[in-house]
């Protein structure tokens, strides 16, 4: 049986950790198998690379190197545990997944063509797609007054250019590929966003019956 792969994007401050939690609780209620990653991170090179890109501030890199470095542990997240967990039959949520790195790397930095980008991604991942992609949008004017007074990595603390290029790059994503996101205001209210992933996750896993069958 084929598994279901879901992702979550969004800009800084946009609620990603809060729906994740809330739909681990859904799935653990319902008794589903549902397996919970996060980029960069989930296996022990990813974690090392995380502290590089995010938490290190004694190096400082190049957005070339950047963006190797987050291709690197996607492709060791995949090998390791996205692609068994699918091929097992088993749900996968990622916490962010090559969008991400067509958005910050691709857009934001410019370090070479989105579509660019996303090509090279998905040579090293054997062409896996997202089933589904909840894209948490939110202004970069509203993520910064979230983030204020709060502790922020690297990443967080790039200016409010950097990450108005980063949600030019997600509405070029969805633009491009709007069959498999859903967007969901991410100023609504907490309980509100929950119910429209959850609509949306139940519709998918429907459908998933239903082709198998």
């Amino acid at each position: 049986m084929k598994g279901i792969f879901i992702t979550f994007e969004g800009g800084e401050a946009c609620g990603k950790t809060t729906q994740l939690k809330l739909l681990q609780q859904y799935f653990k209620e319902k008794g589903t198998d549902a397996l919970f990653v996060r980029e960069p991170g989930g296996t022990a090179l990813g974690e090392s690379v995380r502290h590089l890109l995010l938490t290190n501030e004694d190096i400082q890199m190049c957005g070339k190197t950047e963006l190797l470095l987050f291709m690197a542990s996607r492709t060791e997240l995949y090998e390791k545990t996205i692609k068994p967990a699918l091929d097992a039959g088993r749900i996968v949520v990622a916490d962010r997944y090559y969008d991400s790195t067509v958005a910050y790397q691709g857009s934001a930095r410019g370090v070479m063509d989105m579509e660019d980008v996303l090509s090279l991604n998905l040579k090293f991942l054997d062409g896996l797609k997202p089933d589904l992609t909840v894209y948490l949008k939110i202004a970069p004017k509203e993520a910064f007054l979230r983030k204020e007074n709060m502790p922020l990595d690297k990443m967080e603390r790039e200016g409010l250019t950097f990450h108005q290029k980063v949600a030019d790059g997600y509405d070029y994503m969805v633009q491009k590929h709007p069959d498999r996101f859903i967007v969901i205001d991410a100023t609504q209210s907490i309980e509100d966003i929950h119910k429209q992933i959850v609509t949306a996750v139940e519709k998918l896993a429907t459908k998933s019956q239903e082709s198998e069958n």
